[in-house]
């Protein structure tokens, strides 16, 4: 009973976390007011670099962020007005490994993890 209930509590803390990470990076990478300035490249590697950060001072260990598919190995996508941050653990088992019982699995976890902000710029 214990293990079950650890066991689904732990993924739901787990993607509100996530979540939390993602939406502070992306609040982060905005809210400067130089991005109408510079280089572009330069601000591009200024955001990266910001989001990253944020993302190193949460409580969650490397390992457990990594970018997600379609960004390009980076945390932060910019598309068009349309900007975006994603991180993800991609084997919530090796967290909390599932206990087989009579053919069923508990906790029943997903096969990833992931916090996704998105806001469009004008």
């Amino acid at each position: 009973m214990f293990y079950g209930l650890v066991g689904y509590s732990v993924p739901l803390l787990l993607a509100a976390t996530y979540q939390e990470v993602a939406s502070d990076a992306l609040r982060e990478a905005i809210r400067h007011h130089e991005l109408q300035l510079g280089d572009p490249a330069a601000l591009r590697a200024s955001q990266e670099a910001r989001v990253r950060e944020v993302i190193a001072a949460s409580w969650l260990p490397d390992t457990w962020a990594r970018p997600c598919a379609g960004y390009a190995g980076s945390y932060l996508r910019v598309a068009g007005a349309e900007w975006s941050v994603c991180l993800r653990h991609d084997a919530p088992r090796s967290i909390l490994p599932p206990l087989a019982l009579f053919d069923w699995e508990i906790p029943s976890l997903p096969e990833e993890i992931r916090g996704e902000a998105s806001i469009r710029i004008r």
